[in-house]
């Protein structure tokens, strides 16, 4: 009797030892992700800028309809890396759904901002819909939409639009 219980006992922590490496491997997997993430911005981060600072370079970012002015693809690009900010910030899990919401009211409340989403409507066209980055433009648009009506009415951008539901 003594050794079926040692033997269950075994089998028991083994098993235990068994989950709880597999916590830990799937923790490993995640900081890996997040780590991957992190520098990936931030190669994105130094190639934007090297192409901002380089009149050579800057044409080869230019994937806006029409011609701009190189101070206005400057600013879009700016705007972009603002925008990856704070949608990196929710997906390494520093914001929540409403912190996120909250930062895209406040840097959208910019025309500038604006402007740039708007002449980037056709790079979204091409997302797939279900995705996540779909779905915050989505998100992005209605607030947007909000802002330019209470900019009509008057109403100020603190208060403009829900955070939505998780």
């Amino acid at each position: 009797m003594k050794h079926v219980i040692a033997a269950t006992l075994v089998r028991v922590t083994a098993f235990r030892i068994h989950v709880s490496l597999q916590g830990l491997e799937a923790l490993a997997k995640e900081k890996q992700r997040r780590d991957t993430l992190t520098e990936y911005r931030r190669d994105h981060q130094r190639l934007i800028g090297r192409a901002t600072e380089d009149p050579w370079l800057l044409p080869v970012l230019d994937a806006y309809e029409g011609d701009l002015h190189p101070d206005t693809q400057r600013r879009h690009l700016f705007a972009n890396d603002l925008y990856q900010h704070v949608y990196q910030g929710y997906q390494l899990g520093v914001l929540s759904l409403a912190d996120l919401h909250g930062h895209l009211r406040y840097i959208f409340q910019s025309r500038a901002m604006r402007e740039y989403w708007e002449a980037t409507r056709h790079h979204r066209a091409s997302l797939v819909a279900d995705s996540e980055e779909a779905e915050l433009g989505r998100i992005v648009d209605a607030l947007v939409a909000a802002l330019d009506d209470a900019e009509a009415d008057g109403d100020d951008w603190w208060v403009v639009g829900d955070a939505p539901e998780n």
